[in-house]
């Protein structure tokens, strides 16, 4: 059987507090400053110890004292739930960001490659040039082959030094 919200709301009162390491008098002080009105610290030990029912206006301010969500005095797990989930995302995060890195040295090798080819067939056409003028288009790349060649190298020598571009992720 699932314990009735006034239950749960004083056994997690009572965590919250000692987790903050606060009496009940001081818990009593915050929450008076909060409403504007005397609150007796054996009103929170009858609240804790369940022979007096929590006001609807105490509850909210009694969490707003604790700085906690109301949910998590009304709420067996909702703490341990919202904790897990954010170990879960960051541990998902941390995969997240060494795939990005990884994947940013992949493109850094291929930028570096497309370099080095464009300045050796620069180097080679050069050469063949200078060797024999009548056959240097031989070694011609075919037209398609070139302009996207052309165009990786013009991306790349006009990129920024350090932008690293999204790999689509």
């Amino acid at each position: 059987m699932n314990p009735l919200p006034g239950d749960l709301f004083a056994r997690r009162l009572r965590q919250e507090r000692e987790r903050l390491g606060i009496s009940q008098a001081e818990l009593a002080r915050r929450m008076a400053a909060l409403l504007g009105t005397n609150v007796d610290s054996t009103a929170i030990t009858r609240i804790e110890q369940q022979t007096r029912a929590v006001r609807l206006d105490e509850a909210v301010t009694a969490a707003e004292a604790l700085g906690v969500p109301l949910i998590t005095l009304l709420s067996d797990n909702y703490a341990l739930k919202n904790e897990a989930e954010i170990q879960n995302q960051l541990a998902e995060l941390a995969l997240a960001e060494q795939e990005w890195e990884r994947l940013r040295r992949k493109i850094h090798r291929i930028t570096q490659t497309i370099q080095q080819l464009a300045a050796d067939r620069g180097a080679f056409r050069s050469h063949a040039l200078d060797v024999n003028p009548e056959s240097a288009s031989d070694y011609e790349l075919d037209p398609q082959t070139q302009a996207a060649l052309d165009a990786s190298t013009r991306d790349v020598r006009n990129k920024p030094t350090g932008e690293v571009t999204d790999p689509g992720i």
